[in-house]
């Protein structure tokens, strides 16, 4: 079952209270624990004034984990003005979906979060309760075309560079992009470019921030950002900015698709065989989590190694080895008694002797 919620500033919360930020909106019955976790990825920041145009969309999707339950979250989160205060508002609306509900779904995220009759972005009435399962309606994206990417930075082959990532332990990128770009276009036709079944296994944010909340594989970040700085000072995987170059050597399936308008076909590598398989609720898994179970898997061996190795228990077959000064001390002993026994025999006999000759 899916939940959403709205959470913005308001004199009047769902839940009683109000007079600040809170949730207005709700879907019937949706669990406590999840509407906190929702509130808490509803971070936002205001790169100009309230209610400037220029001020980004963030459009998010990520995967969180409920009392061990997944569930994956579609969010826009966005400027809403001033609020009833005079101060800077925001508007985050959140829709989780279980893993079943996100795999039954024929349409990449991209094309839901494109529906924009179905994202609140104001509020104004009194809080409500919404109705159980509202869906948006998947926006018909065309066939594969790179022309953002191009746009933006000069090639379209970016996408392909950023697909590729995905399908390569999801390798994390960030993407810092000048003011005025469609970001949430960049992010859908590096998808196109992957599998149907990997669209739902990629994570990302049109407008990340450390106040997001939240962390993706693929992050779009605005030029003059302290994130951006940050990013560009300490690079951490593949770094796309306006002065980036693809390598002329560089000519994979994924970039040749990027360019061309066609869906890459890529035969034997992690995108076809290990990003189904090796995955954790849907999730791919990174380089981390990989490097901590092959160092597990080789533990593991180490230890049926060790219970293998034949021990020193008695009865065990094993080569002679030097003998401890307690086994020496035994076989003098043995040897002493052996000795006795001869003697007094010895003696007896010359005993009987001697009374027989007599």
């Amino acid at each position: 079952m899916s939940f959403e919620i709205v959470y913005t500033s308001s004199l009047q919360g769902l839940n009683g209270g109000g007079r600040g930020f809170c949730t207005v909106a709700a879907t019937s019955g949706i669990p406590r624990v999840l509407q906190e976790k929702l509130e808490s990825l509803s971070g936002y920041r205001h790169l100009h004034s309230p209610g400037s145009k220029r001020n980004a969309v963030n459009y998010c999707c990520q995967t969180i984990r409920i009392q061990q339950e997944p569930y994956i979250v579609l969010s826009r989160i966005a400027d809403a003005g001033n609020d009833f205060s005079g101060r800077s508002n925001k508007i985050a609306h959140h829709l989780a979906l279980s893993l079943n509900e996100a795999r039954a779904t024929s349409s990449p995220p991209t094309a839901l979060l494109a529906d924009r009759d179905f994202w609140y972005t104001k509020w104004s009435g009194e809080p409500l309760w919404l109705p159980a399962d509202r869906m948006p309606t998947p926006f018909p994206f065309d066939r594969v075309h790179c022309d953002t990417w191009k746009s933006t930075f000069g090639d379209a082959g970016w996408a392909g560079i950023v697909a590729r990532s995905a399908a390569n332990d999801s390798e994390p990128v960030s993407v810092i992009l000048p003011e005025a770009c469609n970001a949430l276009g960049l992010v859908n036709e590096a998808l196109q470019l992957l599998p149907p079944r990997m669209h739902w296994k990629v994570s990302f944010s049109t407008y990340f921030a450390r106040t997001s909340g939240g962390d993706c594989h693929w992050r779009f970040l605005r030029d003059g950002m302290d994130e951006a700085t940050a990013v560009r000072s300490r690079p951490a995987g593949i770094v796309i900015d306006s002065n980036s170059r693809i390598d002329p050597g560089d000519k994979d399936a994924y970039l040749t698709a990027a360019r061309s308008g066609d869906r890459p076909v890529v035969r034997g590598s992690s995108a076809d065989s290990s990003a189904a398989s090796d995955s954790i609720e849907g999730r791919p898994v990174t380089q981390s989590q990989r490097r901590r179970r092959e160092a597990g898997a080789r533990a593991r061996e180490a230890r049926l190694a060790a219970k293998a190795r034949p021990d020193s228990r008695p009865g065990r077959d094993m080569a002679p080895g030097p003998q401890s000064p307690a086994s020496n001390r035994g076989r003098f002993r043995n040897w002493w008694i052996a000795a006795g026994v001869l003697f007094l025999s010895v003696i007896s006999i010359l005993i009987v002797w001697l009374i027989v000759s007599d």
